[in-house]
């Protein structure tokens, strides 16, 4: 199976981007009544939350939204966005967990300028996250630029989020190198509002290779031009209760729970969708923070109690500079004393799980 293989341009993607009144007729993978109790979780400040996931509206997962819901409950998230592959996915479940509705701007193109290396292919996708189902007919004659740029083509998937009302995230920059940190950067100074630094589906690239930087490190080329553009983990999942199976078959599974964003916020689709825009929130695949605080110029984090484990917390400025690393579970940074012009922090456990803050940036003294 290959995850991103649907190429329809935006006009007819907004057209077909209602809920449909039935799931495609797919087998379910799981029983529609819970068969595991959902995960406690000790309390803290921030909302577990999930920005990209997939069910069989995508078309390439067999797995029911109701399902995909139940699946996330279950494993201790307070808040789900459906981001199906050009189609805005919008249910209503049982429970706690919020369930809001998102969509994946998916534009796979036969050309791209720059044009892709060897053996790769041009996959722009971006994420609409909490947007209004009922704005979509009203944007759905738009039609995708007569172009191939890359950043004409992003941007133009931001501007239908937001006339869609919703946060937008540029996806998995490492898969298939869909972007650089030049157009990240530029795409962010036209009001991109998150970048994914850690999509953990198991074919995204984030390491890089010795032509490409690693996600983190192109994230911070991007900061340091300037564009402000926060950091997230994401899933990207397709495969739930069937993963096991589809590994059988010889095939990549794309799980979830493998990296998520936490979110200081009130339990509501605007208050979330209002502090990912301020950047009110930290990314992890693993690492529990208890509190990130922000005063002045110094930024501090503290581990929360749950979080086993050694930690190393390492303060990073300006185009990746390593600025100070500390052992434990509290530590500070104070900005002034650096020459760089942001510092954000990165805390990683001995089993390499991670957990990023957003930067601290210096000229205005706290976070845009």
């Amino acid at each position: 199976m290959f995850r991103c293989s649907l190429g329809l341009g935006l006009a007819a993607l907004l057209a077909c981007s209602q809920t449909p009144e039935a799931p495609p007729a797919v087998k379910p993978d799981a029983p529609e009544t819970p068969t595991a109790p959902q995960k406690a979780r000790a309390p803290s400040p921030f909302l577990k939350g999930q920005l990209h996931l997939h069910s069989n509206a995508s078309g390439d997962s067999n797995t029911p939204p109701e399902i995909v819901a139940q699946w996330y409950a279950e494993h201790g998230y307070d808040f789900i966005v459906f981001t199906d592959h050009n189609r805005i996915t919008n249910i209503e479940v049982p429970g706690e967990m919020l369930v809001l509705p998102g969509i994946e701007l998916t534009q796979n193109t036969e050309a791209c300028s720059p044009p892709p290396e060897a053996g790769m292919r041009c996959l722009l996708h971006v994420n609409g996250l909490i947007v209004d189902p009922a704005r979509a007919k009203a944007i759905a004659a738009q039609p995708r630029p007569d172009t191939f740029d890359r950043v004409e083509l992003y941007t133009h998937a931001v501007r239908v989020t937001e006339q869609l009302g919703g946060i937008s995230m540029l996806n998995h920059p490492n898969f298939h190198y869909a972007a650089d940190a030049r157009v990240v950067g530029l795409v962010g100074r036209q009001g991109l509002n998150l970048l994914e630094i850690a999509n953990e589906a198991v074919d995204s690239n984030n390491g890089g290779d010795s032509g490409h930087p690693n996600t983190e490190l192109l994230w911070d080329d991007v900061l340091a031009s300037g564009a402000r553009v926060w950091g997230t983990a994401t899933d990207d999942a397709h495969h739930y209760h069937d993963a096991e199976a589809v590994r059988a078959r010889g095939e990549l599974a794309f799980e979830g729970d493998r990296g998520w964003v936490m979110v200081r916020s009130e339990r509501t689709g605007d208050a979330i969708r209002d502090a990912l825009r301020r950047g009110d929130f930290y990314a992890s695949t693993g690492v529990t923070l208890l509190d990130v605080r922000i005063e002045n110029t110094v930024l501090e984090v503290q581990l929360a109690t749950d979080s086993p484990g050694e930690h190393e917390i390492r303060f990073i400025g300006s185009g990746g500079t390593l600025l100070d690393r500390k052992q434990g579970r509290r530590a500070a940074f104070d900005l002034k004393d650096s020459e760089s012009r942001y510092v954000r922090a990165v805390v990683e456990d001995d089993a390499g799980h991670k957990a990023w803050t957003q930067p601290l940036f210096k000229r205005e003294g706290g976070r845009s």
